[in-house]
């Protein structure tokens, strides 16, 4: 899930998301124990777990006020020019 999504979401929303990906979590351990430990998709195992973590790092954020609802995007900043030498 793209962290624009994630933040979109409500703390509630995320928590029933996150219970949603815990049981595909365990469906895919389940998949990897019973094929010898030999999963047939890791990076699908590892994408979910980084997902699961983001959402509750979101929702902690949230609980702490730390994430405002409407996020200024960050300006880039542009290099100092160097005058030219002759």
């Amino acid at each position: 899930m793209k962290v624009k999504d994630i933040r979109s979401m409500t703390p509630e929303e995320m928590s029933s998301k996150i219970k949603d990906l815990e049981r595909e979590l365990s469906v895919e351990y389940s998949t990897k124990s019973s094929a010898g430990g030999k999963s047939r998709n890791y990076g699908k195992i590892r994408t979910i777990r980084k997902t699961i973590a983001r959402m509750n790092t979101f929702i902690r954020a949230k609980q702490l006020d730390l994430v405002s609802k409407k996020e200024a995007p960050k300006a880039k900043a542009k290099p100092a020019k160097q005058p030219k030498s002759n």
